[in-house]
């Protein structure tokens, strides 16, 4: 039945097109690009030339020769060849992302981090690829999890950025100032090469508006988002994601506000800009990769900053306005993948508001997460941050917390499986605990050594960042490193910080928990031979094993004793992670949640006394094993009321899901949006949600083209259910029985 947010097909079909349907009539093939820029990176080798200075201008050629088309429907300058967009990877043991690149920056980027560690620390970096192979743990130099100043880029415009870089390679010259110059220059120029593009496919009006972004700061809301799509290609194209468009409501209300009261735009015509803005990511990507992140709501800057050397006023506002309510109305009507929203949640955000994301997942358009502002600030104040910068809180990537313009988070410097130490209780026959206490000392040993070794090795990546991925184009959006004089893989930002994702929660206290019970309470079975029954994978024991997975105390249902040990996993892992070296000042952060890794992990993780077979997925983020929340989401919430959630300032999330039926009508969304209300007042830190049954995703299996438009929150992202290969399409199947949908 259709509605208010039904998108017109036509337009529909038109906005999911315009990469599809784009003839490149100016640039390179991807391929000569590619030769190009390895051309300009191998002269510069042979010359000796700094690095981020070869940097630059690799990326200046690229712009200078990229694929480039305007379509002529299209509202916005945005359709780069495909072929040649950052690639989008994740780090692999090697320190970067894995082969095939379509993009030779990224490309020689990776090979410079495996020739780098392969010279500079070859017995960690062969230890880091053997504990990748184990499932234990992997470190990187982690390019992906950035957000440039978007302040500074909408209010400085392509010519401030350039202004300022020339103004600072006047008054002190170096390879920095040198490769912010080259970068902003070539921002510039294909900002103009955009515009001929236009004019020769009969676009006068976008021609004549690049050619003013080539000249002066936006100044009306078409022109800003016609910006941020210039810089997001630019800074992809560099070879860093861009995990953050910024807080999308603030930055861009005064745009709006300006074009409605100069009769410019009206209501209905910015929500279709917004429809169209928001259309070109999902255009680009079609949901198959991690998402564009966006962020609404939150408190304003303070109005009253305080006097000097004192705390900020207490007066404060929630900035959601009149943009954020659009905003959300064209996410509605897209009902995409991506981008992907999220909303900074506090006592002063409009019900109205909440209740309309709610609404939005109801339908099944939940590419979303709610963050708790509260959380966040009592994080960020702990860890060094400074008061007035917390108005920029942005979620990196997923749900990562950092500021934004201000900080440097590689958000995933080090992904460790929190069960590996679990398993290892049984890898050595010599250790014959007589209580349960000894195995629990053993667990927490083996863990705090393991961080120990991934952070030992992560370190080495930190300090590698610089010579593996300079990024002129980020850097000169900072406002520190443009002071300091340092690129951010050097530092150069105010805040610099290497986040700790820990996944598997559920499945170590559950484990343990489980010895505890199996061994020593209820003496069903010896120490030594659980440890053989778990190498057999429970062949023959399956009774053993069901009580194991329904009778023992879990995480996740609000047993005191399994929240209790919880709790001190959390702290043990957050107390190693912070107090190991770190080469940047903000040092080692810890984050609670897994992503898919949950499903790597488990795959090379045995069979664990908690009931998991060998190879299965471990736990998902900061929730219940599956099956194993019995009671319901209100279980979970109160397992993780425990456990100080500013203890992980890489972030935290909780997965909820529920049938259908369970959200359906006007009491759903209610429902929903209680929720999370329920989860922040009780400490929660994220939450994002599917509602899905096990018969719809089954029956989406067996006819994916009735299902195509069938989207699902994968981890922090969304994705369209029929494009997930079998093994994660079988493990939401797998989320969606055990939490009784």
């Amino acid at each position: 039945m259709e509605n208010e947010f039904d998108l017109d097909p036509a337009l529909r079909a038109e906005l999911d097109s315009s990469f599809d349907k784009a003839v490149f009539t100016d640039g390179l093939p991807a391929d000569d690009v590619n030769a190009g820029v390895r051309k300009i990176y191998e002269e510069g080798e042979s010359a000796g030339a700094p690095f981020a200075v070869t940097r630059a201008r690799m990326l200046a050629y690229a712009l200078a020769n990229v694929g480039l088309a305007v379509n002529r429907a299209d509202a916005f300058a945005g359709v780069v060849c495909r072929r040649y967009l950052s690639g989008r990877r994740y780090a692999s043991a090697d320190g970067a992302a894995p082969p095939p690149s379509r993009n030779a920056l990224a490309e020689i980027a990776s090979e410079r981090a495996g020739a780098i560690g392969a010279a500079r620390f070859p017995e960690k970096f062969a230890r880091n690829k053997a504990a990748f192979a184990e499932g234990r743990f992997l470190a990187v130099a982690d390019l992906s999890h950035t957000s440039p100043d978007w302040d500074r880029i909408l209010a400085l415009g392509i010519p401030g950025l350039l202004d300022e870089a020339e103004r600072r390679h006047d008054e002190s010259r170096s390879p920095f100032t040198e490769s912010a110059v080259v970068a902003c220059r070539a921002f510039r120029d294909f900002a103009l090469r955009f515009a001929r593009v236009a004019e020769r496919e009969g676009r006068p009006d976008l021609a004549r508006m690049l050619e003013a972004l080539g000249a002066r700061p936006p100044e009306t809301l078409h022109e800003a988002l016609q910006l941020a799509i210039l810089y997001w290609h630019v800074q992809e194209t560099e070879g860093e994601w861009v995990r953050s468009m910024g807080v999308f409501d603030r930055q861009y209300a005064p745009f709006l506000e300006r074009d409605i009261a100069a009769g410019r735009l009206t209501e209905e015509t910015a929500e279709e800009l917004l429809v169209r803005f928001f259309a070109f990511f999902h255009a680009e990507s079609k949901g198959r990769d991690a998402g564009t992140p966006i962020c609404f709501g939150g408190y304003l800057p303070d109005a009253a900053p305080g006097e000097a050397g004192k705390s900020p006023s207490p007066r404060r506002r929630d900035g959601c306005n009149r943009l954020t309510r659009l905003a959300w109305r064209a996410f509605r009507k897209l009902g995409t993948p991506t981008p992907k929203f999220s909303l900074r949640v506090n006592p002063d955000t409009p019900p109205d508001l909440l209740r309309f994301a709610a609404e939005c997942i109801q339908e099944g358009k939940n590419a979303m997460v709610f963050a708790n502002e509260a959380v966040a600030r009592k994080a960020f104040l702990r860890h060094g941050k400074d008061e007035a910068d917390l108005a920029n809180f942005v979620p990196i990537g997923c749900y990562e917390p950092a500021i934004m313009g201000k900080e440097l988070s590689c958000t995933m410097t080090c992904d460790f499986n929190l069960a590996k130490p679990a398993e290892d209780l049984f890898a050595d026959p010599s250790f014959r605990p007589g209580t349960y206490g000894e195995v629990e000392t053993r667990y927490f040993a083996t863990l705090a050594g393991n961080l120990r070794e991934a952070l030992g090795i992560a370190r080495e990546w930190e300090l590698a960042w610089r010579d593996i991925n300079p990024a002129p184009i980020l850097s000169a959006t900072m406002a520190e490193c443009m002071e300091s004089g340092r690129d951010v893989s050097a530092f150069g930002t105010k805040y610099a910080t290497s986040g700790v994702m820990c996944a598997g929660l559920a499945t170590a206290v559950d484990t343990l928990l489980a010895i505890r019970d199996l061994v020593f309470d209820r003496k069903l079975v010896p120490y030594e031979e659980l440890g053989a029954i778990l190498r057999s994978d429970w062949e023959g024991h399956e009774d053993l094993r069901q009580f194991a997975l329904r009778r023992a105390p879990k995480w996740g249902s609000g047993n005191p004793q399994a929240d209790d040990l919880g709790r001190r996993v959390c702290e043990a892992s957050a107390d190693a992670i912070e107090s190991a070296p770190s080469a940047k000042e903000g040092g080692f952060q810890m984050g609670l949640w897994s992503i898919d890794w949950s499903v790597f992990f488990g795959q090379k993780t045995g069979a664990t006394a908690d009931g998991r077979r060998a190879g299965s997925p471990i736990s998902k983020n900061s929730g219940a094993s599956y099956g194993c929340d019995a009671e319901g989401i209100a279980g979970v919430i109160q397992s993780l009321s425990g456990v100080d959630h500013a203890r992980f300032p890489d972030g935290a999330v909780l997965d909820a899901m529920f049938p259908p039926a369970t959200v359906a009508g006007p009491e759903g969304a209610d429902f929903i949006a209680n929720v999370v209300r329920a989860f922040f007042a009780k400490g929660g830190f994220f939450i994002h949600f599917n509602v899905l049954s096990p018969e719809q995703l089954r029956a989406a299996q067996a006819d994916p083209e009735k299902y195509r438009n069938l989207q699902v929150r994968l981890c922090g992202w969304n994705v369209r259910f029929v494009n997930l290969d079998r093994a994660h399409q079988d493990w939401l199947i797998l989320q969606a029985e055990g939490r009784g949908a």
